[in-house]
C-alpha cells in the first residue's frame, strides 16, 4: 500500500468555492425524498424477501436516545431524562422490536456488524445493557470477528462499563471529544476535562481495545484558528486509530437548543474554512489516511487497508469493512436498509413506543430503489468510500457504460478535474488526495434528484 506520509494542503480559496449547501450520502436516495407511502406493510414484505437469503450477513444499529443533557450544538435524535423507569420502558420496547423483526427475518440470522448509537449509549447502566445484548443474542448469531462498536461519552461511561462491554465482544468505541479547549467546551454546553478523556483512552489501552475513534467538530462557538490546532495537536499525540472532523451546522429554527449559542460567538466562514483546512494538513502530515471527506485512519487500520484495496464501504453507522448487504435498525428514528429499500423508524420517543406497542415495528417512512437509483448508489459509494470508479465494475454489476449512461451529467464534472480534485483515464475515475476533501461535491453531480424542483429539502454545506 501506497501510504501518505505527507500533508495535504488544501487551499482556503478552494473551500470558499465549493462551500454550499449538499447531502452527506449516508444513503443515496437521500431521506428527504423518502415517503410515509412507504411504511409498515412495505417494510414487513421486504423482511419476508430477505429471509430468503439465510446465510447473508447481516448489519445491526441500535439507537439509544438518552442523555443527562443536552449539548448545545447537538443535532441528534434525542431525549433528555433522569427518570429510570422511561430508560426501562424503552428497554422493553426496543427488545420488542427486536423479537419481531428477527421472527420476519427467520431463518436469516447471520450478524457481522453491531453499532449502538445515540443519544448516549451507556446512559443505560450494565443491567439495562445486558438485557438488550442478551435478547439481541438470542434472536440472530454473531459472527466470529464481526464488528461490535459504540458511542461513549466519557463524562458518563464507567470502567465497569467498559469492562462489560469488552466481555460482551465490543471491539470498536468511538469517544466525543469534540474540543479540548474549555473555552469552547463552555460556550458549547459539553464541559469535559482533558483528564476525563486521557483517562478513558489509557484504560481503553490497558484492555487491548484496538479500533479507538475520537469525534471532533470544527466551527463550535469561540473556536479559534490557534485553539483548534491545539486540539488537534493534543489528539495526534494521543493517537487515536481513527478520527471524525465533523461541521457543526448551526440550524437554531431546526434544532431548537441550538439558540443557547450566541451566534456573535461563532466562527465567522472564513476562519471555519481554515480550521478545516488545518485538521487536513495536520492529520494527513501526522500519517493519517484521509477516510472520506472527514475521516481520518492511521495506515494500519483496517479502514486504511480496505480504501487501499477498494473494499471500503459505508452505511449510517459510518465507514466499514464488514460488507453486509442490508441492515437493519432498531429504536427511534433508526434506519434500516432491506431488499434494495430504505425504512426509518417514528423519530418521536412516544410515536414510536405507541408503534412498537401495535404490531411490534416502527416504521413510517422509506424508499423503494428504482435501477438507476441503484447505479446511482453504487457510482457515489464508490466514490465516497474508495475515491474510484472502475468503469469496468459498473459494466460488469449494471451491463452499463459509463460514457453512455451518464453522458448528460459529465460536464458538471470538468470544474473538479481543472481544480485537480479528479483525473479521469480510460479505465475509470479517481479522486485525487486534494479532491477527497470535496468528495460531496463531486458526488453531487450523479445525485439525480438535485436536478427535480419536485422536492424542497435543507442540507448542511459542504465544508
Amino acid at each position: 500500500m501506497n501510504n501518505e506520509t505527507t500533508a495535504t494542503t488544501v487551499p482556503v480559496e478552494l473551500l470558499r468555492k465549493y462551500d454550499r449547501p449538499g447531502p452527506r450520502y449516508t444513503s443515496y436516495p437521500t431521506a428527504p425524498v423518502w415517503t410515509d407511502e412507504v411504511g409498515t406493510e412495505a417494510y414487513v414484505d421486504a423482511l419476508g424477501r430477505a429471509s430468503q437469503h439465510p446465510d447473508a450477513p447481516l448489519a445491526l444499529y441500535c439507537h439509544i436516545p438518552f442523555c443527562r443533557k443536552r449539548c448545545y450544538y447537538c443535532g441528534c435524535n434525542t431525549y433528555i431524562t433522569n427518570n429510570p423507569a422511561r430508560v426501562d420502558d424503552y428497554i422493553t420496547n426496543l427488545c420488542r422490536e427486536i423479537e419481531r423483526t428477527a421472527g420476519l427475518l427467520k431463518p436469516r440470522r447471520k450478524v457481522n456488524q453491531l453499532h449502538f448509537g445515540g443519544g448516549t449509549p451507556t446512559y443505560v447502566d450494565i443491567t439495562g445493557m445486558a438485557a438488550i445484548f442478551d435478547c439481541l443474542e438470542e434472536h440472530f448469531d454473531f459472527v466470529q470477528g464481526g464488528e461490535r462498536s459504540i458511542e461513549l461519552d466519557p463524562r458518563v461511561t464507567t470502567r465497569e462499563q467498559l469492562d462489560f462491554l469488552i466481555r460482551r465482544g465490543f471491539n470498536r468505541v468511538s469517544i466525543g471529544v469534540q474540543d479540548f479547549d474549555p473555552d469552547v467546551q463552555e460556550a458549547s454546553g459539553r464541559v469535559q476535562p482533558e483528564k476525563t478523556v486521557t483517562d478513558m483512552l489509557d484504560y481503553c489501552h490497558r484492555l487491548n481495545l484496538k479500533g479507538i475513534n475520537f469525534d471532533l467538530i470544527y466551527g463550535l462557538p469561540r473556536q479559534t484558528v490557534a485553539g483548534f490546532m491545539a486540539t488537534l495537536d493534543k489528539t495526534i499525540a494521543l493517537r487515536p486509530d481513527r478520527l471524525a472532523v465533523y461541521s457543526f451546522a448551526y440550524l437554531p429554527t431546526v434544532k431548537s437548543h441550538q439558540s443557547r449559542i450566541r451566534p456573535e460567538e461563532l466562527p465567522s466562514t472564513e476562519v471555519k474554512y481554515q480550521l478545516f483546512a488545518a485538521a487536513v494538513e495536520k492529520f494527513t502530515a501526522a500519517g493519517y489516511r484521509q477516510i472520506g471527506m472527514d475521516h481520518f485512519a492511521l495506515p494500519t487500520d483496517e479502514l486504511s487497508l480496505a480504501q487501499a484495496d477498494g473494499r471500503l464501504h459505508r452505511n449510517f453507522m459510518g465507514y466499514t469493512v464488514q460488507s453486509a448487504p442490508e441492515m437493519i435498525g432498531f429504536g427511534m428514528s433508526s434506519i434500516g436498509y432491506v431488499d434494495n429499500s430504505f425504512f426509518q423508524n417514528h423519530s418521536k420517543l412516544d410515536s414510536y413506543k405507541q408503534s412498537v406497542s401495535g404490531d411490534g415495528l416502527a416504521v413510517f417512512r422509506g424508499m423503494r430503489l428504482s435501477d438507476d437509483d441503484l447505479i446511482r448508489q453504487y457510482v457515489i459509494t464508490s466514490l465516497m468510500c474508495n475515491f474510484r470508479l472502475k468503469f469496468s465494475e459498473l459494466k460488469t454489476r449494471f451491463d452499463i457504460v459509463y460514457h453512455d449512461y451518464f453522458g448528460d451529467d459529465l460536464a458538471g464534472l470538468a470544474g473538479f478535474v481543472d481544480d485537480g480534485f479528479l483525473v479521469e483515464s480510460e479505465t475509470g475515475l479517481t479522486i485525487t488526495p486534494l479532491g477527497r476533501t470535496f468528495v460531496r461535491n463531486i458526488a453531487m453531480t450523479y445525485d439525480a434528484y438535485l436536478k427535480s424542483d419536485s422536492k424542497k429539502a435543507t442540507f448542511s454545506r459542504t465544508i
